[in-house]
């Protein structure tokens, strides 16, 4: 008996700092967030809306009559994004950003090719979208854990639940082929059907310049304004022409830019494929126009314009190393 009142308070004491521990284990991010998720939908919705087996919920707002989503589709969006607050966290509507006071003219508001399958787009995204037909507008509602990408060693793109408002605008099969043909629609409209060079590659001169073709290894200078096919004016050197579009920038040198030319097919990455072919398009003094596919471009990388977007360019050489522009 005495050996049994001993144990006892030994195990008593054992048992309260078993409990103690089990009351200080720090709960994870993902179980506090599904939580606040959790009392969103029961705020807000009423828990009349359930989450797919990942945690993803789909609010249909219009169904869209046209056709399907597939796994390897493209698709130019417009949309919105929130926190659990309502506040909005970004948009690519003008008229909203005005609305909001957010409003940049430095910033691309049109439509964003999002492309399935490719590891461009976080995981909550793909799987929505693949509810969706092409003039669909739906609200996602993508917790932190599915806003990484589709691949192993990935990294959350939003720290917590991130709402997604969405419109398809387009859904194409082969995007490559689209911008080829958005690209001889361009030169049937504004440049009299001028041919490409090569593929998905279009140059016309304005202004031949003087002597021989520039060539690989010739050190220049030129002028330029970048373009999307919409009109969007995403870069120049040319001060006037920056503040005529309102992206101005106090801290950059309004100079004509130096540059040795450099082959297209094996460049070191300081000019884009497209712009080094003009420029070996060209001479001393000549101004043209050139636009061509997102593979004389910047292809896949995420620009603030978006990703696979055809390119304009006003190129006009220096002469003589004069840096004064016309």
């Amino acid at each position: 008996m005495n050996k049994l009142l001993r144990f006892c308070p030994l195990f008593l004491i054992s048992l309260v700092v078993l409990v103690s521990c089990a009351k200080e284990e720090t709960e994870n991010s993902d179980s506090i967030e599904k939580r606040i998720l959790d009392a969103h939908i029961k705020v807000v919705y009423d828990n009349s809306i359930q989450p797919t087996s990942s945690g993803l919920y789909i609010i249909k707002e219009v169904e869209g009559t046209g056709a399907p989503v597939t796994a390897n589709s493209g698709i130019f969006v417009r949309y919105s994004t929130l926190d659990l607050k309502h506040n909005y966290l970004s948009t690519t509507y003008d008229n909203l950003a005005k609305t909001l006071g957010g409003y940049s003219d430095t910033t691309y508001y049109g439509p964003r090719l999002f492309v399935m399958g490719n590891y461009s787009m976080i995981r909550g995204l793909e799987e929505g979208l693949l509810n969706m037909k092409e003039g669909s507008k739906t609200r996602l509602i993508v917790p932190s854990w599915l806003s990484d990408y589709n691949y192993s060693g990935s990294t959350k793109l939003n720290s917590s639940t991130t709402i997604y408002d969405i419109e398809i605008l387009k859904i194409v099969d082969d995007v490559s082929q689209f911008q080829i043909d958005s690209l001889e629609a361009y030169s049937a409209k504004y440049y009299g059907d001028v041919d490409s060079l090569s593929n998905g590659y279009y140059f016309k001169s304005l202004s031949e310049g003087i002597g021989d073709t520039l060539a690989v290894g010739d050190v220049i200078s030129y002028w330029y304004v970048g373009k999307l096919l919409d009109g969007f004016v995403f870069d120049t050197n040319i001060e006037d022409t920056a503040r005529k579009y309102k992206i101005y920038d106090a801290s950059k040198s309004y100079v004509a830019l130096e540059q040795t030319l450099q082959d297209p097919d094996n460049n070191d990455g300081t000019v884009i494929n497209g712009m080094a072919k003009t420029l070996l398009n060209m001479k001393h003094g000549g101004k043209a126009v050139t636009f061509f596919h997102s593979g004389w471009g910047y292809g896949s990388t995420q620009m603030a314009f978006g990703i696979y977007q055809p390119l304009f360019f006003y190129v006009e050489v220096v002469t003589d190393n004069d840096d004064d522009t016309d």
